[in-house]
């Protein structure tokens, strides 16, 4: 066999269903032989990969790189060098920036800003919102991964869609066969418990998870798949983070809906006892909840209930975050570079297996936007993007080092044990110990 791009030895694979010894080989982007080492051919690079396990290219579906119109937060420069740096090969960028998402013009504005600065290969959501209903089939033959829906208020301000056009909109993207990912809140109940909070002087970090308790989430989840199942539409519920809106979904797929649901490391690591220390620094949409919410949450992700591990990447300014009252502080903070790390330490304490891990994030987000086996696997034909870890390598969280331009995380300091060593999309080699190539090689990836 002639000379190749690129060569992996001496590493052990980890897929969703096995764990094997094996060299990999890479040219053009596409993975051509998996093969003992003897057996790969010479190449122009090769990777020593002794000690190291070698995972299919990490998928986050759901971030926000705030480009355009807000790109003193991040863009998709930063962005995707943050989550090449975490070990991130492939990112799903959600619609509401500014101008947001919701049309075939916003959309070739934002991929001709994406392709100028994407050091990973990405996917862009198009937006549903209230009068777009005719743009939704042009934005799905533009190349959408998918829609974006929130049924509650979100960086941007951007309003959700009148019950009965948003079940008009669900049907017209059954018709696209693409999947709608929605922002499951109730926003007649948030805004109303938030005016009343305030209006009782609230103003702690805590006043944030009373303002969205389970209701807010059930509801709204309740609602989306009912909509969904009339209009024969596949759905994803996005940042799932209660064990009432687990139940809710688990019943849905009992009974056969085609739906998906991701959680987020904060949902698992974290709890509502925590916003006494981490203040406005953990305020997120949905709320960060309870302990049993946690533990739900683990027992779905184990179980099959939820599908994906996903961050909510969603940087701001810190002065943004540090108001002096808790409803003025915005919600969202960074992800991309925390995540690998956070969850690889959780397969050590022995709380999620390695396949599992693989499963949610690489094997189960390619196949529910419809990019397997060109990602998520590790297989010849497809395409070249290894997430390639230590999982013995320990350190601290060290958000002064992010290369997102949000240098400030609700993990500050939290010791990880696990981290991504190489990052590596169709055969380049994008992250290496740390050094991130921030030349602009990312593809937009479309079903």
């Amino acid at each position: 066999m002639p000379s190749i791009d690129l060569a992996i030895r001496n590493g052990t694979i980890v897929t969703s269903t096995s764990t094997y010894r094996a060299g990999i080989a890479v040219n053009d982007g596409k993975i051509v032989a998996i093969a003992s080492n003897e057996n790969l051919p010479q190449s122009s690079r090769t990777i020593d990969a002794s000690g190291l396990f070698v995972l299919p290219g990490v998928i986050d579906v759901h971030v926000h790189l705030r480009d355009p119109g807000y790109t003193y937060k991040e863009d998709f420069g930063s962005g995707t060098a943050a989550a090449a740096a975490g070990g991130v090969t492939c990112v799903f960028d959600m619609p509401n920036n500014s101008p947001p998402t919701s049309s075939v013009d916003t959309l070739y504005k934002k991929i001709e800003a994406a392709q100028a600065k994407a050091v990973v290969d990405f996917g862009l959501y198009g937006l549903i919102t209230a009068g777009n209903l005719s743009d939704l089939e042009l934005l799905s033959k533009a190349g959408i991964i998918g829609y974006k829906c929130y049924m509650g208020e979100t960086t941007g301000k951007i309003p959700p869609s009148p019950d009965g056009e948003m079940l008009e909109q669900f049907a017209k993207v059954a018709v696209t066969d693409l999947r709608v990912a929605v922002h499951a809140e109730n926003d007649p109940i948030l805004q109303h418990l938030i005016l009343r909070l305030r209006n009782r002087g609230r103003n702690d970090a805590y006043a944030h998870y009373e303002s969205r308790p389970p209701i807010v989430e059930e509801e709204a989840i309740q609602r989306a798949i009912l909509y969904a199942r009339e209009a024969k539409c596949k759905l994803h519920v996005s940042h799932l983070s209660s064990m009432r809106g687990t139940a809710v979904l688990r019943e849905a797929k009992q009974r056969g809906q085609a739906v998906t649901a991701e959680t987020c490391p904060h949902y698992l690591l974290l709890d509502a006892t925590d916003y006494a220390e981490k203040g406005s620094l953990m305020k997120i949409n949905p709320s960060i909840k309870t302990k049993e919410d946690r533990d739900a949450l683990w027992k779905a992700i184990n179980d099959g209930t939820i599908d994906m591990i996903a961050t909510d990447h969603s940087p701001h300014a810190l002065e943004e975050k540090k108001q002096p009252g808790i409803f003025d502080s915005v919600s969202g903070f960074p992800g991309l570079e925390t995540s690998v790390r956070l969850m690889l330490t959780q397969v050590k304490r022995g709380l999620i297996s390695f396949a599992r891990y693989v499963m949610l994030s690489s094997q189960n987000p390619a196949t529910a936007w419809r990019v397997y086996p060109k990602k998520g696997c590790i297989g010849v034909g497809s395409d070249g993007d290894f997430t390639i870890v230590d999982i013995n390598k320990k350190g601290k969280i060290e958000p002064q080092r992010f290369l997102s331009k949000a240098k400030w995380s609700p993990f500050d300091g939290v010791d990880f044990v696990g981290a991504p060593v190489y990052t590596i999309v169709r055969g380049n080699v994008v992250m290496d110990h740390g050094n991130v190539d921030t030349e602009a090689k990312g593809k937009i990836v479309s079903p």
